[in-house]
């Protein structure tokens, strides 16, 4: 997890959310306020706060909720172009559910609940769900090391277990993605090729680094404990039983009622040609529906795929909040159970949050070339999140903006630098005119927008700071602070 520290200032910036994926291949920093990418969403960092202001705590009835949604995701289909599907659940209840633009721009077809679109690394909480089936079987552990189930392990691979490679913390350096679309492999065996002979990044357990191989490697051990295709294997134990009726493995050639995918352009979509995902087994293979994927989740969570301790040692995150297959962020109330995937065309994103047992989907066909971005599609996930945590909150869509007092303000003020040395940044918090300004590496001052006290976001751009009271800074202004 990338952290920046404070130089000369008591107080340090706790947690800025750049809006990226962690799905097949990673998002760029957004334009013109510039930071660099991560698999993971959250940058942690720390604050000290005075006089926090809090929201009033009237509770919104589910059309209230429902208008809010329709009113963000409207926002940003006429600011970015969004163009998908979103779909809230609360309480097993379905609380909004809706599409915008087209599944397919030729035919003018709309999207429905049943619309598939590949899901990408959503597909990783799937293959882990089927390795802890098999745990639950008898017929693996998680503990047990990787060799046993694959025999052209190489020596340098020989403490790496499944576990590691469940928790991305291998050291397995991940393959050229390229290779998919220059050399359109069928089978996972054809892209480990690229890596047998590589050395390992880091000592097996020792650090997180989210890859795609771990997971096809993991789709191998399922068919070689299990004595099935890997699909096969999922379809049996895992969408029959679910009825997931619009989720599978086999995308080309198109599978019916599905989404055509499309690269955004100055003169607007433009259809982009299907990929062949055989190759990518276990790691971003599937496609599924928003209705699927609130079934799935619901199901996961409530108890109906694994055992309670199964679910446990799932849901529990090891190094940099990563579980298996799904990233775990904040505690208590603002705990979000979530993974994000993209595919050439595609973008997916899946959230649970425990305390409202809240499940929001936003699935989108049109992604820059290159995975670099999805229109909207980011920030709108990420505003219907912070509305099932706190439905109290205000939303960046909403253009609104929360008093805050300018002693908390000031208190922000400082100079931060990043404590990656491969990714460093420099960042300075000013006050100006009223408001907080953020400037990085020579750029513009730009003036923050309060949604809360300790919750600060861009006008016009998917990056949002968080002010974290539950992390001390240091007491010395002239000291560098590092976590």
């Amino acid at each position: 997890m990338r952290t920046i520290s404070s130089v000369g200032s008591p107080y340090l910036l706790c947690a800025l959310l750049f809006l990226t994926d962690q799905g097949i291949a990673q998002q760029p920093a957004p334009p013109q306020f510039s930071l660099p990418t991560d698999p993971k969403a959250w940058i942690s960092l720390a604050a000290q706060f005075n006089g926090l202001a809090a929201l009033p705590a009237s509770a919104q009835s589910d059309s209230q909720i429902s208008m809010r949604i329709q009113r963000a995701a409207e926002f940003y289909r006429n600011r970015d172009g969004f163009m998908g599907v979103v779909a809230v659940q609360r309480d097993h209840h379905l609380v909004y559910e809706s599409g915008y633009g087209y599944a397919n721009l030729a035919s003018k077809t709309s999207f429905t609940s049943q619309t598939r679109f590949p899901i990408g690394s959503l597909s990783k909480q799937f293959t882990a769900a089927a390795i802890l089936l098999l745990q639950e079987d008898g017929k693996l552990k998680t503990r047990d090391l990787l060799s046993r189930y694959y025999q052209n392990a190489p020596p340098a691979w020989s403490t790496i277990t499944l576990r590691n490679l469940l928790t991305q913390t291998s050291g397995i350096p991940d393959f050229d993605y390229g290779r998919i679309y220059r050399d359109s492999p069928h089978q996972p065996e054809e892209l480990l090729k690229d890596v047998l002979n590589k050395p390992l990044g880091f000592q097996p357990g020792t650090k997180f680094e989210y890859t795609n191989i771990n997971y096809m490697l993991l789709s191998i051990v399922i068919e070689r404990v299990s004595g099935q295709p890997f699909c096969q294997f999922l379809h049996d134990r895992i969408f029959r039983p679910l009825q997931l009726e619009q989720t599978g493995c086999t995308w080309k050639p198109r599978v019916t009622s599905s989404a055509q995918g499309y690269h955004p352009s100055p003169h607007g979509p433009i259809e982009f040609e299907d990929s062949d995902l055989a190759s990518l087994s276990g790691a971003g293979s599937l496609y599924s529906s928003a209705d699927d994927l609130i079934r799935w989740t619901e199901a996961l969570h409530g108890g109906q795929v694994l055992s309670k301790s199964s679910l446990t040692e799932m849901t529990t995150p090891f190094l940099d909040g990563y579980s298996y297959g799904l990233e775990i962020d904040g505690e208590g109330a603002e705990l979000d159970i979530s993974h994000n995937g993209t595919v050439e065309g595609f973008f997916s994103s899946l959230d649970y949050l425990p305390a409202s047992h809240t499940t929001v989907v936003v699935l989108s066909n049109q992604v820059a070339e290159g995975n670099q971005s999805s229109p909207g599609t980011l920030a709108l996930g990420t505003e219907l999140v912070q509305l099932a945590i706190d439905e109290n909150s205000l939303l960046p869509s909403e253009g609104k903006e929360a008093q805050v007092a300018e002693e908390t303000l000031r208190s922000y003020v400082g100079h931060y630098q990043s404590v990656d040395p491969d990714h460093p940044v420099f960042i300075t918090l000013t006050f100006g005119d009223g408001k907080l300004l953020i400037q990085n590496d020579g750029g513009p001052a730009l003036p923050l927008r309060a949604e809360s006290a300790k919750r600060f976001y861009l006008a016009n751009q998917e990056t949002e700071i968080i002010f974290d009271q539950h992390v001390a800074a240091a007491s010395d202004s002239s000291a560098t602070n590092q976590f």
